[in-house]
């Protein structure tokens, strides 16, 4: 087992991604819980802006098992961990919005924790990257509203 949290490993995983000159950032549930919501899984998103191999190359020296990889994604396990990593530039959502990592990033927000630092997506972009993929889940529409009453609430 590590010893480390599996927010401590994005962080130390986000830090070595950066000194390969790629960028990183938590998406997804995770960086849901850090804007208050509880999480409910061991499932950490990241969006990544690095070639594959490099990332298969630190996946495996911080001891993870890749699951799959191919273009625009890798899975990899560490134990009861899930880390998806998403390599795509832009996407369009459901909404036929541009998502684009460069935009998202500008207006990301810095977290300084106790063990390191890490962007996550302002609250709007949550909504926008919360509308990519295949179809928007039922989990999916519970986070949106969840999001959109952060809005509300002025946060």
């Amino acid at each position: 087992m590590w010893d480390r949290t599996p927010i401590e490993e994005a962080i130390a995983l986000i830090r070595d991604i950066e000194q390969h000159h790629g960028r990183a950032m938590l998406i997804g549930g995770a960086a849901l819980f850090l804007y208050g919501k509880p999480q409910r899984s061991l499932d950490y998103d990241l969006w990544v802006r690095i070639a594959n191999d490099e990332l298969i190359e630190i996946l495996t020296a911080h001891g993870f098992e890749i699951d799959s990889s191919r273009p625009g994604r890798v899975v990899a396990y560490f134990e009861e961990c899930k880390f998806d990593f998403f390599l795509f530039k832009r996407a369009i959502n459901h909404d036929k919005e541009l998502v684009e990592y460069d935009d998202i990033e500008s207006r990301g927000r810095k977290l300084q924790l106790e063990y390191g630092t890490l962007l996550i997506p302002s609250i709007e972009d949550m909504i926008k990257l919360k509308k990519l993929g295949d179809e928007i889940r039922d989990k999916d529409m519970e986070d949106i509203h969840y999001l959109e009453g952060l809005l509300k609430s002025g946060l």
